[in-house]
């Protein structure tokens, strides 16, 4: 299979070459490049670097032998990191009939290179990148135009840059602007590494919804996922540590007569909204997300609700000794399961997801044809059953003494959203049956007029 892109390690300076094989958040920047271009489902990359990078590059490659790569041929450079004739026909014989060509020291996402490979190019033509008047260093050419390097490196061999320069001079430019949506940030110096991480902690927290999530608990989640990147700690273990912590929320929270203690429980709860969040951060940052993950991720939140939920049942119990707390936590409860088996319903059947986010992507986020007056409250109610916004509350409630008051707010709010998740699903399943007797009279119809023909 002939290569899509050619990720190069930079060798105008010695910086540029440590930088490409720098762990940024835990992973070499050129393999946060591969595993972005395999997220793009891009079949062939060819690596370009120093020999004396291989080892440690094919050694951290393992780690994602599991998951599905592109598949990957590593050239290095003629020594002293020089591009020779040699090397051209390597890369040209390598390469399809239009190849990408990115700098490893780059960060970028999957929307700039879904945006470059929907253009073509031919014969001389460089696509470039910019972002303003400012270039990327991404662009696109042609095999022809990269054989093109071989008269130009048979004087003496050439940097990689000045073989980029070389082509930007002689071939014909077209210019495509970043797309909005892509973030990119080009790494220069090992000093630089710290502004990366950051870079790559806002993006998440910029394309999180929701006020609390973003301004809050991503502040506070996103620093320890870099840690906790660094040292590879996996996703799942994060997992399991918040589920610890989302049980000893509720037991707390049960109390039901000291002030310190009912506080300590919803701060845990909080606590566990914040490190809920550090799971799915670490996988995004390390390129492990997977299926399991989001299973478990799914029952540390379910669990985390339940605990809590009950100690809400059982503190009011405690602190008042009324039966109205058994008939509140049964509507809450029977509401909770009503809720939670019209998402995962839905997931099952219509996503490959098994995280309970999707569901708001794929199905809330998507209603049509819906009353106003129903669309505007689903589109902003469906934030007050965010964990992230309701663990806040918990918190404000707690501190002013009044956290039990939430057992009748979330019966009521739980209430109203298992009513309103019914009607939608009972109405999507009404006009199905309408749309399938149509179909079924259309087809009746039309072979009683077939029959009648052949009478």
């Amino acid at each position: 299979m002939r290569s899509e892109a050619i990720l190069y390690v930079p060798s105008d300076t010695p910086e540029a070459m440590v930088v490409a094989a720098m762990k940024v958040a835990g992973v070499p920047l050129i393999i946060r490049g591969v595993m972005t271009m395999a997220q793009a489902r891009v079949e062939s990359v060819t690596l370009l670097m120093a020999e004396t990078q291989r080892g440690k590059i094919e050694s951290f490659l393992m780690r994602y032998k599991n998951r599905r790569l592109p598949e990957i041929r590593i050239v290095p450079y003629d020594e002293p990191y020089r591009v020779s004739p040699a090397l051209v026909e390597t890369l040209a014989g390598d390469s399809s009939h239009d190849v990408l060509l990115i700098n490893a020291n780059l960060l970028f996402d999957t929307d700039i290179i879904d945006t470059i490979r929907s253009f073509s190019v031919r014969g001389r033509e460089l696509l470039v990148c910019n972002e303003g008047s400012h270039g990327v260093p991404v662009m696109k050419l042609t095999r022809t135009s990269l054989s093109n390097l071989t008269a130009f490196t048979q004087e003496k061999p050439r940097s990689i840059e000045s073989c980029i320069r070389f082509l930007t001079e002689s071939s014909d430019i077209r210019v495509v602007q970043k797309p909005l949506s892509s973030n990119t940030f080009l790494v220069r110096r090992p000093r630089e590494r710290i502004v990366a991480e950051k870079f790559l902690a806002e993006s998440i927290r910029h394309s999180t919804s929701g006020p609390v999530a973003r301004y809050i608990n991503k502040r506070f989640s996103l620093p320890i996922s870099i840690f906790l990147s660094r040292l590879w700690v996996s996703p799942n273990a994060i997992t399991a540590a918040n589920i610890v912590i989302g049980l000893f929320s509720g037991v707390f929270v049960a109390d039901g007569h000291r002030y310190d203690v009912i506080l300590l429980g919803a701060a845990l709860f909080q606590i566990a909204s914040i490190i809920d969040g550090c799971d799915g951060e670490v996988a995004k940052l390390t390129f492990r997300t997977s299926k399991f993950g989001q299973y478990i991720d799914s029952i540390s939140d379910n669990l985390s609700l339940g605990s809590f939920f009950t100690g809400l049942i059982a503190g009011y119990w405690r602190h008042t000794h009324s039966h109205v707390a058994f008939a509140a936590g049964a509507v809450l409860l029977f509401s909770t399961a009503v809720t939670f088996f019209w998402m995962i319903r839905y997931l099952k059947r219509n996503t490959d997801s098994a995280s309970l986010v999707t569901f708001d992507k794929e199905y809330l986020q998507k209603l049509t044809n819906l009353p106003r007056w129903l669309a505007a409250f689903i589109k902003y109610g469906k934030y007050t059953l965010k964990k992230d916004v309701f663990s806040f509350m918990f918190l404000v409630f707690a501190v002013f003494g009044v956290l039990y008051w939430w057992l009748f707010i979330a019966a009521f709010g739980t209430a109203v959203s298992a009513v309103t998740l019914t009607y939608l699903n009972l109405k999507a399943m009404l006009a199905g049956q309408e749309t399938q007797d149509t179909r079924r009279e259309t087809r009746d119809a039309r072979l009683v007029g077939t029959e009648g023909e052949t009478a």
